[in-house]
């Protein structure tokens, strides 16, 4: 454990650096060209900071619950530094964490799983050149799934889940097929989330209505902006072939609906990560950090197969490079030349990217995993 820290906290330290004295200078500092969210983060930070309330006094678009946790880089300086440091730490913590978790059921395979998803191209980029908070979500996104197969009791699962949703939206994957499970405890479980969430939620409702059911309505629907990210969707509608967003989540919550019904007897690991895919593939609003929480995922469980392992990097890779040029020609627009080019490109790798995705579906609905066994 202390030698996988130490590795994990000289690498991204690397990494800080090589972006602190070189990239940062070169791309962050120009605002046409910043590909970091900080100057939000710092925003929402110092209305929390102010005694202000999110949702009415600041534009917020996030759950509620990531803000309060951007807080201390924002104490500390708010510096790219201070960021960079602060989201480095969580992503050592969820390397540790894969370990410290799995390596009761087999050390040799937990060492490599969180080796493997230390070295992803995703994992390396996320909290330092990227500068993004899925570094935090990630972690308190595959928290619960580790706990509950370290036996830390079930309670705790939809406890922890139930944060994460509010934390950032992915953790909501977590919770249903965890339900189907414990059919004989669902009351239980469904009064935790719903007390908790109420807690969470309430004074936003009360206080702040507007904005709060707005930024639902964002997360949830797609609305109140253009749309962004690198998903194929988003890639196709700059070339103006446009489905409408609520088409494709319609779709999205339809066939995730029908893995429920199909598949609600495949142990959980296998069932969330179905229907984590179905999420990719269809989800017209995906941005380049949040394959984080597939591959957080999707690592552990799949480490036994090099072949499956390998295209997941193939997956970092090609994503890796459609932000590129996605920032460039779209989100910044800061490049023109060679747009009739490297846009069909981008297109071609997500396109490459989801056939990996509905590869990797089929098999993991047709083999046996070491994760794949009942809690």
């Amino acid at each position: 454990m202390k030698k996988l820290v130490v590795f994990a906290v000289i690498t991204l330290s690397l990494l800080i650096c090589l972006d602190v004295f070189f990239i940062d200078k070169r791309v962050n500092t120009d605002p046409s060209t910043d590909h970091t969210d900080n100057s939000l983060y710092i925003e929402r930070a110092k209305t929390i900071l102010n005694g202000g309330l999110l949702y009415r006094d600041v534009v917020t678009k996030t759950p509620p619950l990531i803000n309060y946790l951007l807080v201390p880089p924002v104490l500390f300086g708010a510096s790219p530094l201070a960021f960079e440091i602060y989201f480095s730490f969580f992503i050592v913590l969820t390397v540790a964490t894969i370990y410290y978790f799995l390596s009761s059921m087999d050390k040799k395979l937990a060492r490599l799983a969180a080796m493997a998803f230390l070295f992803l191209p995703t994992t390396l980029a996320t909290p330092t050149l990227c500068r993004q908070d899925e570094s935090i979500v990630v972690f308190f996104f595959i928290l619960p799934l580790l706990m509950l197969y370290r036996g830390k009791g079930k309670i705790w699962y939809s406890f922890l889940s139930t944060i994460g949703v509010w934390i950032k939206m992915h953790s909501v994957f977590l919770l249903p097929p965890f339900l189907i499970k414990e059919r004989k405890d669902i009351v239980k479980h469904i009064g935790v989330i719903t007390f908790l969430s109420l807690i969470i939620a309430l004074p936003f409702l009360i206080l702040a209505f507007d904005g709060f059911t707005w930024f639902l309505k964002f997360y949830l629907l797609g609305e109140g902006e253009e749309l962004q990210g690198i998903s194929l969707w988003r890639l196709l509608d700059a070339i103006n072939l446009t489905i409408p967003s609520l088409v494709l989540i319609s779709l999205m919550g339809v066939a995730i609906l029908a893995i429920y019904i199909k598949f609600h007897h495949m142990p959980l690991w296998k069932l969330i990560l179905l229907t984590l895919i179905i999420y990719f593939l269809l989800y017209p609003k995906i941005h380049y950090e949040y394959f984080l929480m597939f591959f957080a995922l999707s690592i552990p469980y799949m480490i036994e197969k090099k072949r499956h392992i390998m295209l997941l990097y193939s997956m970092s890779i090609l994503s890796s490079a459609v932000l590129l040029i996605e920032q460039r020609y779209l989100d910044w627009g800061v490049m023109t030349e060679g747009k009739w080019f490297f846009v069909p490109l981008a297109i071609l790798a997500m396109i490459a990217v989801d056939m990996v995705l509905i590869y990797l579906f089929y098999h993991i609905l047709k083999e046996r995993f070491w994760l794949d066994e009942e809690i």
